[in-house]
């Protein structure tokens, strides 16, 4: 592992912690394959390829935050129409995708595995006489949403969209009159979560479309959806039997068959998320994570991928991360 110590300023007398900065080197992505129980299949390519792995992974390792960025959006304003200020709006957990063919024609699409935190400050005078400002804070745990769209085109419904989740609310005021906190409370409560179903069912659809597009109805120029990326034409896998199965081939001859009759599962996550380490703990020099898994189940073959990253990362070792003018050596 390759470390740096960053001098700057005066040295410190004494030193209560020390942090670390990271630089990535490279990062390297990998697909994973395996149809019906199959020796999984490998293959790997470097991020500066720009090659189809990485494209891939560029559409969907910002998946969270662009659902983050949407939700936020839509309840900062939410909350300005409100009488209230938006300060933060926190999503965590991956984001899991079952996609379900129905008897009618359609798919169903469920989008859960995924919790909110909100948190918005209201202010004013009660009586004209009592001034106060709360902040409030709205948690929406295990919450999904679910839609319906043609299998054919990929066009979400509309009129079949619903969602659910747990909410619990909290309001802090920094008042001291004890006796009007119930009824500031209950008043930012209300206020703020009038219509905040609609809000965050609109964002997500938003993302249940690239999820979907993305994967399966999308193409490049060279005609290719983010399926075929993951697996392209010329992967080949073992079958337990000792046969070999074309797996590339055949999605590329068989996609309308897989979106019409397979029960799909996708979860995404962020990938290697580097970040600076606070405190003395010695950081890895390789972080991986995955980006996306997907399994696909129809009558005629069931088969997985996933795409994982891993960076290679030096460190930079730093008195504070905080306060950059400090100094200290490395122990």
């Amino acid at each position: 592992m390759k470390k740096y110590i960053v001098f700057t300023g005066l040295l410190a007398a004494s030193v209560a912690h020390a942090d670390w900065l990271p630089k990535v080197q490279s990062r390297i992505y990998t697909a994973t394959v395996q149809v019906n129980g199959s020796t999984p299949l490998s293959y790997s390519e470097n991020r500066l390829t720009n090659g189809p792995l990485t494209q891939v992974a560029n559409d969907f390792a910002g998946t969270s935050y662009a659902l983050e960025q949407g939700l936020n959006s839509y309840l900062a304003q939410e909350a300005a129409s409100n009488g209230a200020s938006f300060l933060s709006g926190v999503l965590t957990g991956s984001i899991n995708t079952a996609i379900a063919p129905q008897a009618s024609g359609t798919t169903l699409v469920t989008l859960s595995g995924l919790n909110y935190q909100l948190r918005t400050k209201f202010s004013g005078k009660k009586y004209g006489i009592i001034s106060y400002q709360c902040v409030n804070t709205l948690t929406l745990n295990d919450f999904s949403v679910t839609a319906q769209y043609g299998t054919a085109s990929g066009a979400i419904q509309s009129n079949t969209v619903g969602a659910s989740a747990t909410p619990t609310s909290n309001t802090d005021c920094d008042t001291n009159i004890s006796w009007i906190l119930p009824i500031v409370g209950n008043y930012v409560i209300n206020k703020l979560t009038s219509n905040l179903d609609q809000k965050i069912v609109t964002g997500i659809i938003g993302s249940l479309g690239l999820i979907k597009d993305k994967l399966f109805y999308g193409r490049d120029q060279n005609y290719l959806i983010g399926l075929n990326k993951l697996i392209p034409l010329d992967k080949v896998v073992t079958l337990p039997n000792g046969s070999t199965f074309p797996i590339g081939q055949y999605i590329q001859n068989n996609l309308v068959y897989l979106l019409s009759n397979s029960q799909m599962t996708i979860k995404i996550d962020k990938g290697a998320v580097v970040k600076p380490v606070y405190g003395w703990s010695d950081p890895s020099d390789i972080i991986d994570d995955n980006v996306i898994s997907v399994t696909i189940t129809s009558p005629a073959v069931s088969f997985s991928v996933k795409l994982s990253e891993m960076a290679h990362v030096n460190w930079s070792w730093q008195c504070s991360i905080s306060r950059p003018s400090e100094v200290c050596y490395i122990p």
